[in-house]
């Protein structure tokens, strides 16, 4: 395990260095060459190359070590060194072999360039090697001009197979570096996209919050000061008054607590037992009675014959009507009336939510507050549409449209 770790520091070691490990390439191929041809000459002691001469057939191995840092550095330095041992004679051995050299060079130009330039930086090795071997036979030897054909089509062979295989690595490394930057993006973007959830059920618990606590608070408010006001005179109609405020204050706690425990718990399954049902459109009766008990004279009306809403739909229109009424139990005055109309239509359902106050008047427009922003938001959510503000003949109105279709703009968003 420690050595193994210790492989993965050495490697990412020469990755971040590229000339150091070129370099180590270059000894290990150099000394596997000197290697074999010091064994070729304890079995052969006639072929006629020294220590001297093994260590001059060393230098063309010296290209390596520019590979990936200067190429083309390579390319000259191993043409000049090629030159050298045409023209020298004190020389030659160092082009014995320094094919090794170039195919690397070949390897690397086809690896490491696009494909014009490394099918350039490859004829400028292999053309004036291919004439070398013909034109000058100090390198190859005294022989005739079908053995240097011959040595000729092996080395193109070999140059195009390394070019080759060169090609392909490339093109694998970036098949892979793409692959690696579309998984990098698809990450990127799925977190970008839970960061939007998140933010997207934030606001749904901050409207949810705003609903629950501005209604329920307005109630015990309104409630309360009816209270403190008949408490002397009227006993009974306090005692009264006071029950509503604490039946109030516990169905607020109620509620801030389950929506609470699905902040706390996200996605985690809950007892069925600690969370009661989202409130629906059945539950506007209840509703117009709460209201009502706060002092506020509330009719309630259908219109049409019911047809089951989508749950998303039901608690958007059930929180429409909460804000609305709880602005007319705030804006609309003492003597102010409301209304509640739920209709059936066939080609969509409708809300509205009208007084007959002459209060403190909502500027229109959705600008009045969060609460009329709430509002819209959740009637756009599911493809509906929301108009508020001051009635012609005096106080103010909410009106929620609804598609009947609007189940399929909930389970689509």
């Amino acid at each position: 395990m420690q050595a193994a770790s210790r492989l993965r520091r050495l490697r990412c070691w020469l990755h971040q260095r590229p000339f150091a490990a070129d370099c180590v390439l270059m000894v290990v191929l150099a000394g596997g060459y000197l290697a074999y041809f010091s064994g070729m000459m304890q079995i052969a002691p006639d072929i006629g190359f020294g220590w001297a001469d093994l260590g001059l057939m060393m230098v063309p191995f010296a290209v390596i070590c520019l590979r990936r840092v200067l190429l083309w550095g390579g390319i000259a330095l191993g043409l000049a060194i090629t030159g050298v041992a045409v023209f020298v004679p004190a020389f030659q051995s160092m082009g014995a072999d320094s094919g090794i050299g170039f195919f690397v060079l070949t390897y690397t130009a086809a690896a490491y360039l696009p494909l014009s330039r490394s099918l350039l930086a490859a004829a400028a090795i292999w053309v004036p090697i291919t004439l070398v071997i013909f034109s000058f036979p100090v390198i190859t030897g005294e022989v005739d001009h079908a053995t240097s054909a011959v040595l000729v089509l092996i080395n193109l062979v070999l140059a195009a197979t390394v070019f080759w295989i060169g090609w392909v690595m490339r093109n694998r490394r970036e098949k892979v570096e793409e692959l690696s930057e579309r998984a990098r993006f698809a990450e990127e973007r799925q977190e970008a996209l839970a960061a939007q959830a998140v933010a997207d059920e934030q606001r749904r618990i901050a409207r949810e919050l705003h609903d629950v606590v501005a209604h329920h608070i307005s109630v015990i408010g309104v409630m309360s000061e009816g209270a403190k006001r008949v408490l002397r005179t009227d006993p009974d109609a306090a005692e009264e008054a006071l029950a509503t405020v604490n039946h109030t204050a516990r169905t607020a706690l109620r509620e801030m607590r389950d929506i609470l425990t699905v902040l706390r718990n996200g996605h985690e399954e809950s007892d069925p037992a600690d969370l009661e049902p989202q409130p629906t459109v059945d539950s506007l009766r209840a509703l117009v009675a709460q209201t009502k008990d706060a002092g506020l004279p509330v009719r309630y009306t259908v219109r049409g014959e019911e047809y089951p809403l989508p749950t998303g739909v039901s608690l958007a229109v059930y929180r429409i009507a909460q804000e609305a009424l709880t602005n007319t139990i705030k804006h609309a005055g003492p003597q102010a009336r409301a209304g509640v109309v739920v209709d059936y239509g066939e080609q969509e359902f409708r809300i509205s939510v009208g007084d007959s106050g002459t209060g403190a008047p909502v500027v229109s427009g959705f600008s009045g507050g969060h609460g009329l922003i709430g509002m819209r938001e959740r009637a756009t959510l599911y493809g509906g549409t929301l108009e508020a503000g001051p009635r012609p003949g005096g106080g103010y109105l909410v009106e929620a449209r609804f598609p009947k279709n609007a189940h399929l703009q909930g389970v689509t968003t």
